[in-house]
């Protein structure tokens, strides 16, 4: 599942990169590709020596969720410190689903939006389906007792887990893992315990606290360290190619990798480390003051379907 800041970031993503100011470093993705077939295709057969010895993760995106070591534990190879900077990159990734919970109570989930647009029947041919429980489940609301709804409130709990990395990381073989066997051959795990108490109450203080502080964590590590976008600082086209490396006029960075050149690899790890989960600000000024419509396309009754 993905937050709805995902979607507005693709949307917002969309609306930028096709006008070209916001080029994102296609013209990398060849040389980038030639350069993994060509490591692929002589991994298995290379000599590595002593460096056998010391495997590196494939992914260090696991380090942010509960139960895992942390980024500064993972190995390395000696005397390549450079190297090891330079495979430090963040990717983001879009995903065109939504989720409304509302009360642990009720659940819509689809690919529409929460508009007419979406949901009038006469425009976009979206889907969504709304659950609402039969089965209550005795939980918490506001500090009181409180009778949600089994399913809502459980995969309520689930989701904020994920997003705070209160849960462990899931292996990418899911043939074992109940939650990903088809509908009636294993019960969805729920992982009750201390954490699962701890999302309970969705209104308590301490949770809100947690909430907002690994959001504002997480922003400012991904944007101090990859000038991560969307961004809230970015709020015209101009601050975007200036945020953003473009390799039309930025030569020594590239996107997604690490921007500042000097920083040490202790130290970029120690901020990694600070990574929890999946959370992050939605960057509501991203783009606020671009211009964003077409000049002289102005809303009457023929555009105004266009923008609705």
């Amino acid at each position: 599942m993905a937050l709805a800041a995902a979607k507005v970031a693709a949307e917002q993503s969309d609306s930028y990169s096709s006008s070209g100011a916001g080029d994102s470093g296609s013209s990398q993705l060849e040389p980038d590709n030639d350069a993994k077939a060509h490591f692929e295709e002589h991994q298995n057969s290379a000599d590595l020596g002593d460096r056998a010895e010391k495997p590196t993760a494939n992914t260090i995106s696991q380090n942010a969720m509960m139960g895992t070591k942390k980024v500064t534990d993972e190995g390395w190879f000696e005397g390549a410190e450079d190297l090891e900077r330079a495979n430090f990159v963040q990717e983001e990734l879009y995903i065109h689903a939504k989720l409304l919970i509302a009360d642990d109570r009720i659940v819509i989930c689809g690919s529409s939006n929460i508009n007419d647009r979406s949901q009038i029947g006469s425009h976009d041919s979206e889907l969504s389906i709304v659950l609402e429980d039969t089965k209550v489940l005795e939980s918490i609301m506001d500090g009181k007792p409180y009778q949600a709804g089994h399913h809502a409130a459980t995969l309520r709990r689930r989701l904020w887990r994920e997003h705070l990395g209160l849960l462990p990381p899931q292996d990418l073989d899911g043939s074992d893992d109940p939650n990903a066997q088809p509908p009636g051959d294993g019960l969805n795990n729920n992982d009750e315990g201390d954490e699962f108490e701890f999302v309970a109450d969705p209104l308590c203080d301490k949770v809100w606290n947690t909430w907002t502080g690994q959001a504002s964590t997480n922003t400012e590590v991904f944007r101090n360290l990859f000038h991560a976008d969307p961004d809230k600082n970015i709020r015209t086209f101009d601050d975007y190619s200036k945020f953003t490396p473009n390799p039309k006029e930025d030569s020594e960075h590239r996107q997604g990798h690490v921007y500042d050149k000097y920083i040490s690899v202790e130290e970029l790890k120690k901020q990694l480390d600070r990574i929890k989960g999946h959370l992050v600000w939605m960057p509501l000024d991203f783009l606020c003051e671009a211009e964003m419509a077409e000049r002289g396309l102005q809303i009457n009754q023929i555009t105004e379907s266009v923008y609705t």
